[in-house]
Formats: C-alpha cells, sequence, structure tokens
C-alpha cells in the first residue's frame, strides 16, 4: 500500500494547474482527491489532464467507442509550444472537483479487505484501488498492481 504520507493528494478546490505541477513534478498517473477532513472525494487522473490541454476541437466527435482518427487527419495537430502553454495557462481557471473521475468508476476498499479481492479489482478496473475508511470515508492509502505483487511475492 502507498500510504497517504507518500501519496501525492490534491483537493477539490485546487486548480487542475496546480494538479498539472504535482503530477509533472511526481510523475503520478493520478492523485487521490481529497477533502479538509480528510475525506476521499474521487480521483483527477493524469489521462483527464492530457485531455484538457488538447484543443477543443480534437476531442469532438471522438470518444471511446469511436476509432482513432490519423493525426495527419487533423491540421490544427501542429500547434506550437506557445499554443501548449496558452492550453496550460487556461487550467488556472479549471477547478480539480469539477473533472474528477466519475466514482462509479473508482475501485475503492476498505483497509482490511483480503489481498485477493484487491487483486480482482485491479484486474478488473484496470488502475489502482484506493483505501478508504467506511465508517469515515478518510483516504487511507492506494494499492497498486505492483505493491500487490511486493505482498505476494514477500
Amino acid at each position: 500500500m502507498v500510504p497517504p504520507e507518500k501519496q501525492k493528494t490534491i483537493h477539490p478546490d485546487d486548480t487542475v494547474a496546480k494538479a498539472f505541477e504535482i503530477i509533472r513534478d511526481s510523475r503520478a498517473r493520478f492523485l487521490p482527491v481529497v477533502g479538509d477532513d480528510g475525506s476521499f472525494q474521487g480521483v483527477f487522473t493524469a489521462p483527464t489532464l492530457i485531455k484538457m490541454i488538447l484543443p477543443r476541437a480534437a476531442r469532438i466527435g471522438v470518444s471511446d467507442e469511436t476509432s482513432r482518427v490519423a493525426i495527419s487527419h487533423l491540421s490544427f495537430m501542429d500547434l506550437t509550444k506557445e499554443d501548449i502553454s496558452e492550453q496550460v495557462k487556461r487550467l488556472h481557471e479549471e477547478r480539480v472537483g469539477d473533472h474528477m473521475s466519475n466514482p462509479a468508476n473508482i475501485p475503492v476498499l476498505a483497509p482490511d479487505t483480503p489481498v485477493m479481492e484487491g487483486i480482482f479489482l485491479i484486474h478488473k478496473f484496470k488502475r489502482h484501488v484506493f483505501l478508504v475508511e467506511p465508517e469515515t470515508n478518510r483516504f487511507v492509502g492506494s494499492v497498486s498492481p505492483n505493491s500487490l505483487i511486493d505482498h505476494a511475492l514477500s
């Protein structure tokens, strides 16, 4: 498990620009979103950040169900570094709480859940599992595929 003191987190009222800095500096793939009282609110992910940096036109009509469009068909994709910087500046106006993952897609377990259930959820959701105290909804930590492998081999 990655304990909360080692796991980078973010507050729902923080800006997406702050999330960008944390993700860039820590190379994290996600940030648990935690309220003032330590309660687990959701997850902000690096793919969400990437989606927010893309020009809006690049996302029109593209969803998980559609096929990929070749970059050569997207004439506006020859953006300069300055264009991308402008997209990143917009992140100062956006709040993390407005861009969290859908809670239904976030695997959450109690800290005392059997390891095999954690392995199953990581397999099912293809992402980390978040440990939350059931009584208080307080964020306790996260479990990664690597931490489960380490646990199984020790």
